[in-house]
């Protein structure tokens, strides 16, 4: 363990009624432009009046609006803990009196209880308790009121919002805290903090205070360093030698599943993921005596998926505890390793607290170095009867098959059960069993081991998992499990070896190098679209006129299509700072974004991938992330943004029909209701149905058991059309 920071010397500390003003005779000194962009990386950013163009400045009795034209600290300003908004010339927080709200704003001590520090961010406005905002009088005097917006953004950072920079948790290691998260802004030997720091130490680590004031309570851990987010392990992390990988063992600690996962993130490592029996032996040696639970990376937080370890490590190795319950109406979303059970494994609710153990890789992982490559398009020849696919050819057998007996049909074919490596694979099964009118069929995965350890039959190393919701459900009296693929999502399921489904073999096929892909050169091939970066920065409104991204930006239209794009952008990313225009826009200011195409034309969109907090405002664009999360979607302001653009375009030019125009409408059940043009089919149940209550999960579940979900709305027609079956329903 650590060694204590250093006792202090007793120090008399003084009530101020008002932050200390830093501002002496003069003007405050100049900040290049080059250190205030630095800043923004960490959160620090100036707020800019979007109408008047000037910032706020923080002086030593109000808040006014100065020119921004030259920078200086009493500009910046940090979202940090408790929703407060820091200054860091002033070391204060904006702070408003409510015995007299009509006074100008001004900061204070950040742990003041005789004002309200508490801010939210919402659409660029700034509001505090009772609805008061942010606002500017006539002489550029900063108050808060209720009679006006007022929108604010982030000064050279082309029209960025400030809700862009709202503070994130930082979970502390070791030290006494228990995990607790830093508290910024936190004071120590006289001075505010608004980050960790290294002051104190003799080792160079940085720390902070959980709470307010370190002097008074003395409760502290280490920080995740910022730096430890490369290749290697740093002063926490502890390595073994034998695998090169590095743990850290969080067992003083007591956080939630999604905080324990986000302790590990920011430390550029994941919940613990366990690979196989080996792993899970050096585990349980390494805290053996100690009868503890702990969070690992197991969940099943994705709606559309089943179990998945957090770091992508392939789910081939099981030990659940039999009495492990996979019912869907159990909000067990979670798992804990148990190290006092034979079987380990369990699910528990991710809101428990509980200890934790990160890993982290010094080298990368199989599934990582495959996944760039498993996108390209590579010309194949097969033999007739037989589809072409990445150097391989496939052949769906319409003869339902136990398993076992489908392995050996493949086998006196010359060819293997298939295997599936990437998402590149599952999209072009998914396309073959559609093109076949089939449902379902084996793959060549197995287990004939205790624990469960699932194996390709060809060999083959498992580097990719892809999992149906509530799987893998594990048999425990069979010796043998088997795994099938349904043909909707390519979602994989455990079956009973015994029953009989269509099956997949698997061969190389031939090679062609210096056949054409049908793209232009500098353009590459998915599916029947090409698709190219246009590096050069550009606004929304240029990059979407058609000229640099001839016919139109992308549109994405699945999973599928989402993580060939994310693997094409990745190739290209030189700075975190790295984005990528699509079409996506709110053409009419109304918050439902659509598809802007050739002419002008609109599409309704049938698939997203929002990043945490996203779509936050209405009007804007849509950019797509090149750093982490890689590939989530954003709004950006279309006229002044500027990022690289994401081109598409179809391998044979020809129009659309009307029927890929617009969704056609297909019947629906009886007592379901649409109407043409919807995307979807309708059912409200109500009277008893209704007065029944159910957890959204159980609500979902139910619908599930239709063969549907529960409503979402693709465009504004349908929330219309529900709210009016809603009506004649309930007669409201």
């Amino acid at each position: 363990m650590l060694s204590q920071l250093p006792l202090l010397l007793p120090l008399l500390l003084l009530p101020l009624l008002r932050a200390p003003r830093a501002c002496a005779e003069g003007l405050p000194a100049a900040l290049p432009r080059e250190r205030v962009l630095e800043w923004q990386d960490k959160g620090i950013f100036i707020i800019q009046s979007e109408s008047l163009k000037k910032c706020i400045q923080a002086g030593k009795s109000a808040l006014t609006l100065e020119n921004c034209k030259q920078p200086n600290k009493y500009m910046l300003w940090k979202w940090v803990s408790n929703h407060h908004l820091f200054n860091v010339g002033g070391s204060g927080c904006l702070g408003l009196n409510l015995s007299n709200p009509e006074q100008p704003l001004s900061i204070y001590e950040c742990d003041a209880t005789y004002v309200s520090l508490r801010w939210r961010c919402n659409r660029k406005m700034i509001t505090g308790p009772l609805q008061y905002m942010v606002q500017v009088k006539q002489d550029d005097m900063v108050v808060a009121s209720r009679k006006h917006l007022h929108k604010w953004i982030s000064y050279m950072s082309d029209g960025g919002d400030i809700c862009e920079h709202l503070h994130k948790d930082m979970y502390t290691i070791k030290g006494n805290a228990h995990g607790m998260p830093c508290m910024f802004p936190f004071q120590y030997n006289h001075q505010w903090f608004h980050e960790c720091t290294r002051e104190g130490r003799e080792d160079d680590l940085l720390w902070c205070a959980t709470t307010s004031r370190y002097e008074r309570d003395e409760k502290w851990g280490f920080c995740p360093d910022p730096t430890s987010t490369e290749i290697g392990c740093d002063a926490l992390l502890e390595k073994d030698l034998d695998s090169h990988i590095c743990y850290q063992f969080n067992l003083l600690s007591f956080l939630s599943w999604t905080e324990a996962h986000s302790s590990c993130q920011m430390q550029g490592s994941a919940l613990l993921s366990i690979a196989d029996e080996s792993e899970e032996n050096f585990i349980r040696k390494h805290i053996s005596g100690k009868a503890v639970e702990v969070w690992t990376g197991l969940n099943q937080l994705d709606e559309n998926t089943g179990w998945q370890w957090s770091d992508g490590t392939p789910l081939t190795y099981l030990n659940w505890n039999t009495e492990t319950n996979v019912d869907p109406f159990v909000e067990y979303r979670c798992g804990v390793f148990n190290t006092f059970m034979s079987n380990a494994w369990r699910s528990r609710d991710c809101e428990f607290t509980l200890p934790y153990i990160c890993k982290k890789y010094l080298n990368h992982t199989d599934h990582e170095i495959v996944d760039k490559d498993a996108w390209k398009y590579h010309a194949t020849h097969c033999e007739p009867g037989w589809n072409p696919y990445n150097r391989n050819c496939y052949k769906l057998q319409k003869e339902e098959k136990t398993w076992n007996e489908a392995l050996h049909s493949c086998q006196s074919d010359n060819s293997t059960l298939i295997d599936i490596a990437s998402l590149a694979e599952v999209e072009f099964l998914v396309n073959l069993l559609r093109d076949e009118n089939a449902s379902e069929t084996w793959i060549g995965l197995s287990s004939n081991k205790i624990p469960v350890f699932f194996e390709w039959s060809n060999g083959s190393s498992v580097i990719f998992t892809n999992w149906h919701a509530l799987e893998p459900r594990i048999f425990p009296n069979r010796s043998q499990q088997c795994i099938s693929a349904e043909q909707s999502e390519g979602y994989w399921k455990v079956k009973n070896c015994e029953e009989t489904y269509f099956y997949i073999c698997k061969k190389a096929g031939h090679f062609i190098p210096d056949a054409e892909s049908g793209c232009q050169e500098g353009w590459e091939r998915h599916g029947r679209f090409c698709y190219k970066i246009d590096t050069v920065l550009r606004t929304f409104d240029q990059a979407s006129s058609g000229y640099y991204c001839p016919p139109a930006l992308a549109t994405i239209t699945n999973r599928f299509e989402q993580a060939f794009i994310t693997s094409l952008i990745s190739s290209v990313v030189k700075t975190k700072d790295s984005y990528f225009w699509i079409s996506l826009q709110d053409q009419n200011d109304t918050g439902e974004y659509t598809w802007k195409t050739t002419g002008q034309k609109s599409e309704l969109v049938q698939y997203t991938h929002w990043n945490a907090h996203q779509p936050r405002s209405r009007g804007g664009c849509v950019v797509m992330r090149g750093s982490s999360p890689l590939g989530r979607w954003e709004v950006k302001d279309c006229r002044r943004f500027k990022a690289m653009s994401l081109c598409k375009q179809p391998i044979e030019n020809r129009d659309k029909t009307e029927h890929e125009e617009r969704w056609p409408f297909h019947p629906c059940y009886l007592d379901w209701e649409s109407e043409p043009g919807l995307t979807s089919c309708f059912k409200v149940f109500h009277i008893e149905k209704v007065l029944m209550k159910r957890t959204w999960r159980e609500a979902e579940a139910f619908c599930e058991e239709f063969g549907a979900h529960l409503a979402s709305f693709a465009h504004i027609e349908e929330e219309n059309f529900v709210n009016e079956l809603l009506h004649s329903k309930f007669n409201r």
